[in-house]
């Protein structure tokens, strides 16, 4: 039987402009956090596990996507910042810890609001350019 809901979100990232692709990783790393907060609280290791190696799959993807000469001290920051998260998630992994999972929920959230609010100033211009295709699984 066919997924059409993994086809559907296949086709998105495929078509996706680099801009829409940043939104729709913060967007997967807030969806996968929450999954795997839910998944904590109620003792569902394998679960948390597998959400939490999703986002830290996410944030690694930002991070290597940074252009480092165009971006400058904003992009020097990011990388600071998603390196951070992604040892934080690996501490919320191995301590089964909600704590830490709010911390970088928190943080992914602002920069969803922030991303978001960027491509608004930034106009279609930065909306318009397809990209490649992601590697990455955004599908639950």
């Amino acid at each position: 039987m066919l997924d059409y809901s993994k086809i559907y979100s296949e086709s998105q990232i495929k078509t996706a402009t680099p801009a829409k692709l940043v939104e729709m990783l913060y967007e997967g790393g807030v969806r996968f956090l929450k999954e795997a907060r839910k998944a904590l609280e109620n003792k569902d290791y394998v679960t948390a596990n597998e959400k939490l190696k999703k986002v830290q799959d996410i944030v690694m993807e930002l991070n290597v996507s940074l252009d480092m000469e165009k971006g400058g001290v904003i992009a020097q920051n990011l990388r600071s910042l998603y390196n951070y998260m992604f040892q934080r998630l690996l501490d919320a992994n191995i301590k089964k810890n909600v704590e830490i999972v709010d911390e970088i929920l928190g943080y992914m959230e602002t920069l969803l609001e922030v991303w978001r609010e960027a491509m608004k100033k930034a106009g279609p211009s930065v909306t318009t350019q397809t990209s490649q295709q992601s590697g990455l699984d955004l599908s639950v």
